[in-house]
C-alpha cells in the first residue's frame, strides 16, 4: 500500500498535494484529520538520543567476550544435534 502523510496549513479553506505518479489515474482515499500541536514537528527542537539508553544493563564482565560472543552461542545451540 502506497501512503502520503503531509501537513499543510489551510489557505482560503483549501490545500493543494502534489501527488507522485504512482497516484496517477487511481483511486485515493483523503482522510483530513486537525494536527495537533505535537504532530507538527518543531525544527528548533532538540532531538533526544537513545545512545546508551541500555547501559543499565551491561555486564562489565561480560564486554571481553563480545567478539566471539556469536559464535559461541551458535556452537553450543547445535553441538548436542
Amino acid at each position: 500500500m502506497d501512503a502520503m502523510r503531509v501537513i499543510q496549513k489551510v489557505e482560503n479553506g483549501q490545500v493543494c498535494l502534489q501527488l507522485p505518479d504512482c497516484f496517477w489515474g487511481q483511486e485515493v482515499e483523503i482522510i483530513v484529520l486537525r494536527a495537533s500541536s505535537a504532530a507538527v514537528p518543531d525544527a528548533t527542537a532538540s532531538r533526544n538520543s537513545v545512545r546508551g539508553s541500555l547501559k543499565r544493563y551491561a555486564k562489565p564482565e561480560l564486554i571481553s567476550s563480545e567478539s566471539e560472543a556469536w559464535a559461541l552461542a551458535a556452537s553450543a545451540k547445535h553441538e548436542s544435534c
